[in-house]
């Protein structure tokens, strides 16, 4: 993650996502079309190494990307 302000918005997505957001409200929340959240969620992916949403959440908890809910 390069500047603060990715990082920032990383967190936010990812964060989102775990707490059961669907792609629609996390999509409304940060004021991005559904599109470029599906290619944030795609580069986050990209950077942990994963194939699913499901190993992202794990990947960004274990690696202190995100908090454990």
């Amino acid at each position: 993650m390069t500047s603060a302000t990715a990082t920032t918005t990383k967190r936010r997505i990812l964060a989102l996502l775990l707490a059961g957001l669907t792609d629609q409200a996390v999509a409304t929340q940060l004021g991005v079309s559904p599109r470029t959240l599906q290619r944030r969620l795609r580069h986050l992916m990209d950077m942990a190494g994963v194939r699913t949403r499901m190993q992202l959440g794990g990947h960004a908890v274990r690696n202190g990307w995100a908090e454990p809910l």
